[in-house]
C-alpha cells in the first residue's frame, strides 16, 4: 500500500461555514477595542470580484466620478434595476446568449450583441 496517500477529511458545508463564523468572530475578539467596531463592518460586506470588459469598467468609472459615487454603489444600482427588469419581463436574454466553451456554464451573454437604441 503506498503510505503517501492519506484520507482526507469531509466537512459539511454548514458545519465549514458555522467553523469560519466561529473563527471570524474570535479574531475579531481578539482585536483592539478600537478595531472591533470597523472589523465587524467589514465581516458583514459582501465582496465580489467581476470580470468586466474594460470599455464597460471605463464608462463605470466615468459616470462615477461624474457622479461622485463609488463604482460598487453604481454597478449595485445598475444590477439591481437590471434584475427588476429583468423580472417584470423587460427584456429577453436569450439573443444574447452564444454558447461557453467553459465546462461550468452553458452559456456567456455576448455584449457585442446589445443593441443601442
Amino acid at each position: 500500500m503506498d503510505k503517501s496517500l492519506q484520507r482526507r477529511t469531509v466537512v459539511d458545508p454548514a458545519v465549514a461555514d458555522m467553523l469560519s463564523d466561529m473563527e471570524r468572530r474570535k479574531r475579531i475578539a481578539n482585536l483592539p477595542k478600537s478595531k472591533q467596531s470597523k472589523a465587524r463592518k467589514d465581516a458583514v460586506r459582501h465582496k465580489v470580484g467581476l470580470d468586466l470588459p474594460p470599455a464597460l469598467h471605463d464608462s463605470l468609472r466615468q459616470i462615477a466620478e461624474g457622479e461622485h459615487i463609488s463604482i460598487s454603489s453604481l454597478a449595485a444600482f445598475f444590477a439591481q434595476r437590471g434584475i427588476e427588469d429583468y423580472e417584470e419581463g423587460k427584456f429577453d436574454l436569450s439573443p444574447h446568449k452564444r454558447l461557453s466553451r467553459c465546462a461550468r456554464f452553458e452559456y456567456v451573454l455576448d455584449l457585442a450583441k446589445l443593441e443601442k437604441s
